[in-house]
């Protein structure tokens, strides 16, 4: 997907994970609603779809370089921290803008 002023691998990389995060959190819901009761007697349902899930993923990630992995795993990280970050940088100008916001106004920004 092109988006302007974006290079082209960044937002494929963001638009795959969202993508993907959506998919299989979805997936993954849809699973545990799906289990039976008493279909794992003492385990809990979350607990063996992600087990499920780690089985199905690990057929591709077992033959990765585990470095790869580990770079991968700190990109989605990073990412996550870096949105979150910025969030709340936004909310907190948000917060100075508006008027009674405790803030100095547009002179504060």
């Amino acid at each position: 997907m092109d988006i302007p002023g974006v290079d082209r691998h960044i937002s494929e990389f963001v638009v795959r994970l969202l993508r993907t995060g959506v998919m299989l959190s979805n997936l993954a819901a849809d699973l545990v609603d799906a289990i039976p009761d008493g279909a794992y007697p003492g385990e809990d349902s979350a607990r063996v779809v992600l087990e499920m899930l780690c089985g199905t993923i690990a057929t591709v990630l077992e033959s990765a370089d585990p470095r790869d992995i580990r770079r991968a795993t700190e990109l989605i990280d990073l990412s996550t921290e870096r949105t979150i970050e910025h969030l709340r940088l936004t909310s907190e100008l948000s917060r100075r803008r508006e008027p009674g916001g405790g803030g100095m106004g547009r002179a504060g920004g």
